[in-house]
């Protein structure tokens, strides 16, 4: 049975996500995540070091050319995505439409304070018919924060709370599960509890699905709006432009699957449950559902309207929340790589547009580990070793001069203006923080593959009181 796989038999698990294990049967990520899973990719991955180190001439070097060439890689992406793009094109609504179709709107909360107000009083302010719209907001049984939140406001009428059980698994895809399995609407969308879309999404999504000719999963453009507050914030709203306005937009205008953000998406209920809607186990649920929609033929695109929303302003919060999703996006790879390679939705450009930068980057915390510890133990010559270092110092310089080139050209797109030593200086403390996020994700996955780091919003500081470890476990 699935549920043994993960939980202890004496620990009772929710029935929702029961029954999608019924559904979902060999595209659940519990597979992925059982104890002798983990224990086997933990030995592998000790293994591969130890062998590479004392066989360090063969196996040793290829791993270490593999490194290398998969940091080119890396660097290749953001290079092609800022200086060789071949259309500017954008999905945008045009049709008149007579009679709007019905949303339904998802809310997901856990352990929310007053930053919810705000996020609802956007939803409510969506200029679409209120008979049209509905919002079902999820808060667990026990969650007094929310509760206490949501009991300071009046709620319109097209606003209901759905209560669900405190059971594992404690993820946002359990939450999503049990809205959907209310929603009336013909389509639906997702609001996390920092989102603020734009007054015209509604119609802007609602027309643009209605003149699809085909089933269509459109995402709205995410923009960071603390983007001032610190370098770090500048640098993660960088991150966000250049992924949704840069490598996003030009996948979306080839007709090329990508993954699809965790809010801002609309799609009809039918090919969302078609495609077996929410994974549980799945702490990224939205780069697996990107992949089952796809797998379904349902085409996705990038929309023109624009959805804000902040982000973590410490170090400790932009690690947490990096840590969840670098560790979902390798726990998707596991369950998804090998099953959808040359088959018939994945083929050819599709595929490695898709799932090479995830690989790519999924592998960068094991060669961060590997070879450091290859160069200082490995049986090499002076001469080798000689090589290798000029090889990285080379590639590494060369990664520096290209990043600092694309964050000052990304930073004058977003008019924002910042020194090229400053540029300099953040992308020296934001690589340590991507190599602490990338080793934290490995050792997550191997120890609690379903741990949830809740994103810190800029009110949650002073308006949170003490949580217990079960609620920090189990937010999101």
């Amino acid at each position: 049975m699935l549920q043994k796989l993960y939980f202890n038999s004496s620990l009772l698990m929710d029935s929702r996500a029961q029954f999608q294990l019924s559904l979902l049967g060999d595209k659940t990520a519990l597979l992925k995540i059982g104890k002798r899973t983990r224990i086997l990719l933990l030995s592998l991955v000790v293994v591969v070091i130890i062998t590479g180190v004392f066989f360090s001439q063969t196996l040793g070097l290829f791993l270490f050319g593999l490194g290398f060439l998969n940091y080119i890689l890396l660097l290749s992406f953001r290079v092609s995505n800022n200086f060789f793009r071949r259309t500017k094109k954008s999905i945008t609504a045009s049709m008149l439409v007579e009679e709007w179709p019905k949303f339904s709107i998802l809310v997901p909360l856990k352990n929310e304070d007053e930053v919810i107000h705000a996020t609802l009083q956007a939803i409510e302010n969506l200029d679409y018919p209120s008979d049209q719209k509905e919002v079902l907001i999820v808060v667990e049984d026990t969650d007094v924060v929310t509760q206490r939140s949501l009991a300071q406001i009046d709620l319109p009428f097209s606003f209901r709370i759905i209560h669900i059980p405190e059971l594992p698994p404690f993820t946002k895809g359990r939450a999503l599960l049990y809205a959907l399995s209310e929603a009336t609407g013909t389509y639906i969308t997702v609001y996390d509890a920092e989102s603020r879309p734009e007054p015209s999404q509604l119609k802007v999504a609602a027309t643009a699905l209605l003149q699809a000719k085909k089933e269509t999963c459109f995402q709205s453009k995410i923009r960071i709006s603390n983007a001032g507050t610190n370098w770090l914030t500048r640098n993660f709203a960088g991150e966000y432009f250049e992924w949704y306005e840069r490598h996003l937009s030009e996948l979306s205008a080839q007709g090329l699957p990508f993954g699809l953000g965790g809010n801002s998406f609309f799609v009809s209920k039918k090919a969302l449950e078609e495609a077996g809607a929410w994974d549980p186990f799945n702490v990224t649920e939205d780069a697996d559902l990107s992949v089952r929609l796809s797998e379904n033929g349902v085409k996705l695109q990038i929309l023109d309207s624009v959805t804000t929303e902040t982000c973590p302003d410490t170090p400790k919060g932009w690690i947490n929340q990096r840590t969840r999703w670098n560790k979902g996006l390798f726990i998707t790879q596991l369950v998804h790589l090998g099953r959808t390679f040359m088959s018939d939705s994945w083929r050819g450009e599709a595929w490695i547009s898709f799932w090479l930068p995830m690989i790519s980057a999924a592998l960068v915390p094991f060669f961060n580990l590997y070879i450091p510890v290859y160069m200082t133990w490995g049986n090499l010559s002076l001469w080798n070793v000689y090589i290798m270092s000029v090889a990285l110092w080379g590639l590494f310089s060369l990664n520096l001069v290209f990043t600092c080139a694309i964050n000052y050209l990304t930073y004058r797109r977003m008019g924002i203006e910042v020194s090229p030593l400053r540029i300099l200086k953040d992308w020296f403390l934001y690589l340590i923080l991507h190599i602490a996020s990338g080793v934290k994700a490995y050792a997550e996955y191997f120890i609690s593959p379903l741990y949830w780091h809740k994103t810190e919003h800029l009110e949650d500081e002073k308006s949170s009181p003490i949580r217990s470890e079960k609620e920090i476990f189990t937010t999101y």
